[in-house]
Parts: C-alpha cells; structure tokens; sequence
C-alpha cells in the first residue's frame, strides 16, 4: 500500500511531471556482390558491405523541464560478412557520448564523436558513401579530414576525447564548432589533437556549407594540416537536385604510411572538386558524381601525412566518375547496384579498395549490387 501511494505521489510531482525518456533502438544493414578491379594488379569477386555504412545503436533523450534536456548515442559498426565489429574492434566505435541541450540555445555533446566534415561529405555525396563514391576515396587519399569513407579505427569521420557545440537553426543559418584533446593517443587510433567548425545555411530549395579544419603538430604523433570545403546544392523540382563541392587539403609528405617525420620542403595544397546530380520519381533513385583531384607538386610520388596503412597511398592527379541506382521494395528496404572509377595520373594509386592498387597511374573500378535494410 505504501509503495503504491509513494507511486502515485511521484508521478504528479512536478519533477515527475516536467520528465519524460525514451531510449531507441536503431540500425542499417548492407550486403552486396562485387566486382573490384585494379589496372595491373587483379580481379576478385566479393561478398561485402559498403554501400553505406552499417550500424546498430541505441539513442536516448530525457525533458528535464524549462526547454532543457539530455541524451546520449551510443552505436557501432557491424561487419555483416564476418560478424565482427569495425573501428579496430570497438561495440561502440561509432560514436558514444553524452548531450545536454537547452531549447533555443544549441546542444554540447562530449564523447567520441561524428564530425561536422563527415556530415558535409556526406551530403554532396550524389553516388552512395562509400563503396563507389569518388569524393570519399579522392579525400582519402591525399588525407583530407572531409572523407565519409573513413569507417576504421582512424581518424575522418569521427573522433575520440572531443566535445563539440551544435547551433539551434536561425532564419536557415546554423554553425557547429568541435574541439578534440587529442590526450596523448595515437592519430592512427582517433586520439588526435584537431578543431573543425561548420557553417551552413538552408532554405527555399537551395544550401550552401562551410566546413574547416586544423590539426596541430605534435611530436611523434601528428603533422599539421589545414583543410576546408564549400558546397552548394539546389533543388531544382521535378525530383532533380544538382551539387558541387570544392575541397582544399594543405599538408606535408612522409616516407612511409604512418610517418610523423616531414619530408623536408614537401608541405603544398591539394585541391578536389566534385559535381553531383541526383533524380527522384517513387521508388527510384539516380546519382552520378564527377570529381578530380589536383595534387600539388610537393606531394606528387610521395604519401600523405597522418594517414597509416592500409590507406596510406602513393599521391598523383586523380578523377573518378560513379552511377548509382536504388529502387526502394519500401521505406526501409532497397536494392541498389552502383559503378565507380578511378583514374590516376602518372605515379598515382589512389583505389576503391586499399588491399587491391592498380599499378602506378593506372585505373580502379567497382560495380557492384545488393540490398539495403533500416530499422
């Protein structure tokens, strides 16, 4: 009797009655056949996942009253092939962290976290993420930290010891600004030291962002660079939008993958550019992506800094071209099937997949099919 009476009293308290939680339980899951190739290397076909990024995770958010409340999002990255878990291993290697948000004033999140330069690529991506999507593997390859494509344990899309304020929408404009500790750890393993910021704005069909970065050098862990990004979109009606991206990556050459040693006089500015074009009608979806890298002479022949093996690749020219089709069974289930290329100039293998480098200034591909599910 007491304890239902002490029940009853908490519910109509008005702590009791200004909270309310809920946690959610979600995820995507892909698997599809491919063919890769490598000019000069080989051929294989594979079972695999890619075409966006797998992930189970678990979300929740408390009202605490007054406009404020808290949450968290932990979630990991599944490898349905193998039924392990990726980020070198880790449940949570996503993201896991911890939000506090005030109504009107903007979020701060702490933990490891998604970046805002992941969130851009992401959406001037017309082609799918990851699996044959040339801005991702042309911002790997020289290095950028704006790549979608970075699903390993290192830095790119994501980062450990940060914490990062996000901008409630003002009339369209919203900014976010993350700054990592870096804490000691290696850049290789997501400890780096870095602090990007973005800034966008949206509205009557058309968008416009801004993204930045600046990693600092810090003895035998990590060189610097500087990198920014500005993109467009516009919806044009009809189900067609068009987008167009520019990239600047400005860092330093080493010896071998992982090397926190410059090669003197090697610092110079790679620069990518990307269109996109997409087409909606029901249940089916469109893109083709265009992009070339210009890589800057320093860098030429050479490797990136702060990028460790298997990703570590030698730098020249680059384009890439890519088609993607989805036909969506319904809200939560698509097939799709895609086809990408690459193609190096001079020394350059820059590839869809690290374990299979065409010969230096040679040609990758990869078509491949499968099926897409949400929950």
């Amino acid at each position: 009797m007491s304890l239902a009476l002490a029940a009853l009293l908490a519910a109509h308290s008005p702590m009791a009655a200004a909270q309310s939680s809920n946690v959610t339980i979600y995820g995507a899951l892909d698997a599809y056949v491919a063919r890769q190739d490598g000019s000069g290397a080989s051929a294989r076909h594979v079972l695999n996942s890619g075409f966006n990024p797998n992930n189970l995770g678990f979300m929740g958010r408390e009202d605490l009253g007054g406009g404020l409340a808290a949450g968290f999002t932990l979630e990991g990255q599944p490898v349905l092939d193998t039924g392990t878990m990726g980020q070198g291993g880790k449940f949570f290697g996503r993201q896991s962290n911890l939000w506090l948000e005030a109504a009107g004033y903007g979020r701060l999140t702490v933990g490891r976290l998604h970046l805002p330069g992941r969130s851009f690529a992401i959406k001037y991506s017309a082609t799918g993420w990851l699996a044959v999507d040339p801005l991702g593997n042309m911002a790997l390859s020289v290095g950028s930290m704006f790549g979608p494509l970075m699903n390993s344990d290192s830095v790119g899309s994501r980062v450990s010891n940060a914490v990062m304020y996000s901008s409630p929408r003002w009339n369209g404009f919203s900014f976010q600004l993350l700054q990592s500790a870096g804490e000691g750890g290696p850049f290789a393993t997501g400890q780096a030291k870095l602090t990007q910021v973005g800034a966008g704005y949206s509205g009557n069909g058309f968008d416009i962002d801004f993204v930045y970065a600046r990693v600092p050098a810090l003895a035998g862990n990590q060189l610097p660079q500087t990198d920014y990004a500005l993109g467009a979109q516009y919806a044009l009606g009809g189900g067609v939008k068009l987008m167009a991206s520019y990239f600047s990556h400005e860092g330093m050459s080493v010896a071998a993958p992982g090397g926190t040693t410059a090669i003197a006089n090697s610092k110079g500015t790679d620069k990518t550019a990307l269109v996109g074009i997409t087409y909606t009608s029901g249940v089916h979806t469109i893109g083709a992506s265009y992009g070339n890298t210009q890589v800057a002479d320093a860098h030429r022949g050479r490797r990136p800094g702060n990028v460790t093996a298997p990703f570590s690749t030698v730098l020249d020219d680059v384009s890439g071209f890519s088609l993607a089709y989805t036909y969506a069974l319904s809200k939560r289930t698509q097939l799709f099937a895609a086809y990408g290329t690459l193609n190096n100039d001079g020394v350059g293998q820059a590839s869809f997949t690290v374990d299979l480098r065409p010969s230096r200034g040679g040609t990758s591909t990869l078509l491949a099919s499968g099926v897409r599910h949400s929950f």
